[in-house]
């Protein structure tokens, strides 16, 4: 009866998902912008693993996503700082 509705499931949701993500860590020049983006993604991931049905890879792969965010947002504030000293050496040398 509503053939747009046939499109709406867990496979093509969670590409849309996955693809909303990526598209967003390309576009957004933030770093913590990009983190959020970056769990949106793999939120789409994982969905999509599960729609394959390999549901030990998609647990693997939850378990594993937020030890990986945060790692990555340690990196983003040790860059920072770096950045933050890079920047005050510079002033006191000028």
């Amino acid at each position: 009866m509503y053939p747009i509705l046939d499109l709406i499931n867990l496979t093509t949701v969670s590409a849309a998902v996955a693809l909303i993500g990526a598209a967003g860590m390309i576009m957004l020049p933030k770093p913590i912008d990009k983190v959020i983006m970056l769990a949106v993604l793999e939120g789409g991931f994982i969905g999509m693993v599960a729609a394959a049905k390999y549901l030990d890879v998609a647990m693997v792969a939850a378990i594993f996503d937020p030890i990986s965010t945060v790692i990555l947002l340690m990196a983003i504030i040790k860059i920072n700082d770096i950045r933050r000293k890079k920047s005050q050496e510079e002033g006191a040398v000028a």
